[in-house]
């Protein structure tokens, strides 16, 4: 990434995400809640190395630049879940944790998980004809 290019503003963000079809809403949710993962993952790490290596202070404050530059990320990133939550509620539909709908899909009948799934986002999508299956389903 450029080190010129900014990322969208949370306004601009929440102004490009009301188009967005419902199923694409939640696909972005576990997008950032996997981007959010790796960020934590990334600075325990770091810190786990700050604390094992014989840099110098130079070299170790570099580091956790990276690290606080990390958590502000994550902070960006759970703001703009918070605004995805938010576009979903306007639309008269009910917030489903990422959690949930894993539960729904470990239950799926067929143990593929891909029934749960769907009904899942069936039910949030304002109940469209059973025989659609267009969309991205999580």
């Amino acid at each position: 990434m450029s080190t010129e290019a900014l990322p969208i503003t949370p306004g601009a963000f929440a102004e490009a995400i009301k188009e967005l079809p419902l199923a694409v809403l939640y696909s972005k949710v576990s997008e950032l809640t996997n981007s959010i993962a790796h960020l934590h993952r990334s600075n325990a790490e770091l810190r786990t190395y700050l604390v094992e290596t014989n840099d110098s202070e130079e070299d170790k404050k570099e580091i956790e630049q990276y690290v606080t530059e990390n958590e502000q990320v994550a902070v960006s990133m759970n703001e703009r879940i918070a605004l995805l939550k938010t576009e979903v509620e306007n639309r008269g539909q009910p917030w489903i944790e990422l959690e949930d709908l894993k539960k729904v899909d470990d239950e799926a009948p067929n143990g593929d998980g891909a029934g749960g799934a769907t009904e899942a986002t069936e039910s949030t999508s304002g109940g469209q004809d059973g025989d659609s299956h267009e969309g991205v389903y999580l």
